[in-house]
């Protein structure tokens, strides 16, 4: 039965149609819903996959041989796709590919779906004008999306995905075009969303370590690692081909230990570790 306050993945496999390779094998993991969930893994071990599972894409818009199952509190993105769906925000590897096309200005393509929906005129121009200052838009508004930088259409997909409020927020590697300003305040921005359950494919381990709750680390499809940074980060191998946070780096250096044989992965558990040690 479903955990209803809860991410459960059992027994998942899939292989996409026409191919022999199977992409994902017998995952199985679960999590609390509110939560910020980090998807990590080197090139090709599936983290796209998953996130087109989660979003219900796969298996109702992408084919392929699928066994176990996905429950995102008590919805199946297999079985409840279209109640699902109206719940989540979905933010692509690619962002111009899943811009409408149809938009003159940025304002107009961030309220392209609400105004699908049948939303109130004055609603839309706050969530418009809500959800760009977030993503710092607001000066671009009135621009055409062809205008923008790579970081902004960045911002802009996104933008696009969470101005419908969705519950539940799936980003397959959103900052890939962002400077390193646009990355920190887009990380910071994470921080502060509530009641959102977050799940984040990123290459930026740094700023993973700091925001998420959860890491799940993927290799050749399978699920090698799972639970909080501090936990996934002191038990890498170096098969998985995954860097660690600068700040374990360092603390490993200087042996600043938490204990266990545990080093701290981001600053607030550095800090704790700097001033359990001055208090020695």
């Amino acid at each position: 039965m479903a955990n209803n306050q809860q991410i459960s993945i059992n027994d998942l496999s899939f292989t996409y149609r026409h191919d022999s390779k199977t992409v994902l094998h017998d995952i199985s993991v679960s999590a609390p819903l509110n939560s910020i969930i980090g998807i990590i893994g080197n090139h090709n071990a599936g983290k796209t996959t998953l996130c087109r599972l989660l979003a219900g894409i796969i298996p109702n818009m992408m084919s392929g041989q699928l066994s176990g199952d996905i429950h995102i509190g008590n919805l199946s993105p297999t079985h409840d796709w279209s109640a699902l769906n109206r719940q989540t925000g979905f933010v692509l590897q690619d962002p111009a590919s899943q811009l409408s096309g149809l938009a003159d200005t940025v304002a107009d393509e961030i309220a392209f779906d609400l105004l699908n929906h049948g939303v109130a005129e004055a609603e839309i121009q706050r969530r418009v004008a809500d959800v760009a200052a977030q993503l710092q838009l607001t000066a671009q508004l009135q621009q055409s999306p062809n205008s923008l930088s790579g970081g902004q259409l960045q911002r802009l997909a996104i933008a696009t995905a969470i101005v419908t409020e969705p519950t539940l927020l799936i980003l397959d590697n959103p900052t890939s075009e962002m400077d390193p300003q646009g990355r920190r305040a887009f990380f910071e921005w994470l921080r502060r969303i509530k009641n959102t359950t977050i799940l984040l494919v990123s290459n930026e381990i740094d700023d993973l370590c700091e925001i998420a709750d959860r890491l799940w680390l993927l290799a050749d499809g399978e699920l090698v690692s799972q639970g909080t940074p501090l936990e996934v980060i002191n038990q890498l191998k170096s098969e998985w081909q995954i860097g660690t946070p600068k700040i374990y780096q360092l603390a490993k250096l200087m042996d600043w230990s938490l204990g266990a044989d545990l080093f701290p992965v981001n600053i607030n558990q550095l800090r704790g570790c700097l001033h359990d040690r001055d208090s020695n």
